[in-house]
Parts: C-alpha cells; sequence; structure tokens
C-alpha cells in the first residue's frame, strides 16, 4: 500500500528518527491541507461523496465526526441530532427521536444524508465509521474527530481491528475522548480540539492549551483561527507541538496563517488551499 501523502514531505520541528512508525513521523512533517467532513461546500458533510471530493482537491487528510448509534455503531455526524443533514422529518413521522444516539444503524441509513445541499446528491447515505476508513485507505489520511466523549476506547477498537493504527489521526474537543482512545493505541497521533480562549494573552492561552494537550496525550493542538497569532503558534512551536486550525476558507486569512508558520489548515475548500499553497496541477 503506498504511503499516505498526509505522511509524506518536509522536515519540521524534530529530527527524523531511525524507526519510528508512521503515526510518529507524521508529527515531524509539513504543511497539511485537511478537507473538513470532506469537501463540504461541494458535498454533503459526511458523506462517502464529501470524502471522495475531498481525495481529488489534493486534501492529506480528510476530516469527518464519529457518533454512536442506539445499537452500538459508530457512525458519521456532526450534530447530536440528524436534521440538519438528513430528510429525517419526512421519512418518521411518528414524533421518535431524532438524535443519533437514540435511532439504530438500519434508521439512520434509510435517511437521505445528501438532497438537503444539492439534488445532485439524492440518496446519499449517512456512512459507517469503517466505510469512511475503507474510503480513505490508501489514500488520504482519516482525520477522526470523536464528538461523545465516551466513545474513544469504541473508535481505537475500530481502527485496531483494521489495524490502520499507523495511518490515522484523532482529534476531539474532549481530553477525556483522547485519554480513552490512547489506552487502546497510545501510539497514534492526537489532538486536542481546544474551544474559546482562556486568557487575551496569546502565550498564557497557548501554555493552557498545551497543558490540556500533554495531559490528555495530544502532541498537536488544534484552535479555531482567530486564536492563532504569530505569538500563540510560536509558543506552540516552542513546546515541540504542531498547530492546526478550524475553519478557514478565505484565501486571504489562509495566506496569512501560513506566512505566521501555521502547520495545518482545516477547511471547507481544500482545492482553494491546495492551489495557494502550490500544489495545485
Amino acid at each position: 500500500m503506498p504511503t499516505p501523502k498526509f505522511f509524506q514531505g518536509i522536515l519540521l520541528l524534530l529530527p527524523l528518527l531511525v524507526g519510528c512508525s508512521m503515526s510518529e513521523g507524521f508529527r515531524r512533517q509539513g504543511f497539511k491541507i485537511i478537507a473538513h467532513r470532506g469537501a463540504s461546500k461541494d458535498a454533503p458533510e459526511n458523506t462517502l461523496a464529501a470524502l471522495e471530493l475531498g481525495i481529488r482537491q489534493g486534501a492529506d487528510g480528510v476530516e469527518f465526526d464519529v457518533y454512536k448509534t442506539g445499537d452500538g455503531w459508530l457512525a458519521l455526524m456532526h450534530d447530536k441530532d440528524v436534521l440538519r443533514t438528513t430528510n429525517f422529518k419526512d421519512v418518521f413521522t411518528d414524533g421518535r427521536s431524532a438524535k443519533v444516539s437514540e435511532l439504530s444503524l438500519a434508521e439512520l441509513r434509510s435517511l437521505d444524508a445528501g438532497s438537503w445541499l444539492s439534488a445532485d446528491y439524492v440518496g446519499e447515505k449517512v456512512p459507517t465509521f469503517e466505510e469512511a476508513l475503507e474510503k480513505l485507505r490508501g489514500r488520504a489520511t482519516p482525520v477522526i474527530e470523536i464528538k461523545p466523549e465516551d466513545i474513544g476506547q469504541d473508535v481505537a477498537m475500530i481502527v485496531q481491528k483494521l489495524a490502520i493504527e499507523k495511518e490515522v489521526f484523532v482529534q476531539s474537543f474532549s481530553p477525556r475522548a483522547i485519554s480513552d482512545f490512547h489506552k487502546v493505541l497510545p501510539e497514534v497521533t492526537t489532538g486536542y480540539l481546544t474551544g474559546s480562549k482562556v486568557s487575551d494573552d496569546s502565550v498564557e492561552r497557548a501554555r493552557e492549551h498545551l497543558r490540556i494537550a500533554r495531559e490528555s496525550g495530544a502532541s498537536v493542538v488544534v484552535c479555531n483561527y482567530k486564536l492563532a497569532d504569530r505569538e500563540y503558534i510560536e509558543e506552540i512551536h516552542r513546546n515541540e507541538f504542531f498547530v492546526w486550525v478550524y475553519t478557514v476558507d478565505d484565501a486571504a486569512v489562509m495566506r496569512l496563517l501560513m506566512e505566521r508558520g501555521i502547520d495545518g489548515i482545516i477547511t471547507n475548500v481544500p482545492s482553494v488551499l491546495r492551489d495557494l499553497s502550490g500544489r495545485g496541477k
């Protein structure tokens, strides 16, 4: 299997160690283009169509969100319920809950997850976690966002089952989810997604985010792009961590962040970032 592009590129902060795993090697690699929920400007988010388009638009990694269904399956969905991105109200008129955690996989799969965005995607289904991993296998790195804090080990066990520990990146807003994931797969590279700012001082803010990242076992800090000024990025790098930002679709902002030395940008329009970074064909 060819090495995913996510693990290729220039060396950054640390020397490449002989014999390191692909996941370890990732942390020493160059700038990353990450498709947010797939190429979600042009295809319905968190569907196989969006993941495929993210690959075609030049993303190194394709991010998606994972929830657990009521009958124990892991599936792709950003929100706690399916109302925004499916035709749930048309399919189920009996007053049942629209929460992912209260729907069976069969109920979830009966929904149309594409027509809300465009008639071109009528009939697109909600993928299972395993389907998403297989879609990306050997083509782009799965950037797995764990949504509920109590499914970290469930996510890890499926990654382990598919023997793709060296090919994935895992992130979460929940330190517990990251820690639980690492109990099963300690070698996988992970990122701590930060919430709102904890301080008006950029360096203090970076140090607090670094503290939480260290405690959870993460080696990448993933923050809102508005927090990533030059001082914040430099403090993260000084501590030999990487820093990514979410979610940037404006080319001028992308350019500014790259000039500041950001290590990765999560975007709904990976093709724009691809061209801006000089990788366009």
